[in-house]
């Protein structure tokens, strides 16, 4: 099985100061099982720390928030 690697935007700067994602699809991902579908974030000046975890209903709502012109 293939893990899904971290991604960044290639809107990203050359600066480094930006976040990753990562689908992950439940139980069995690496840094502990996540508890459903989802992505999880981290920040990648620090790709070891904690990552933060967004089961998918609350990436789309991050995503639409962020792409709303409000």
């Amino acid at each position: 099985m293939i893990t899904p690697e971290f991604r960044k935007s290639s809107l990203s700067g050359a600066g480094q100061n930006c976040v990753e994602a990562k689908r992950v699809r439940g139980p069995g991902a690496e840094r502990g099982p996540s508890p459903r579908p989802g992505v999880k974030v981290r920040d990648s000046q620090h790709p070891h720390e904690d990552h933060l975890f967004f089961p998918d209903p609350e990436w789309g709502a991050l995503l639409a928030g962020l792409r709303s012109p409000e």
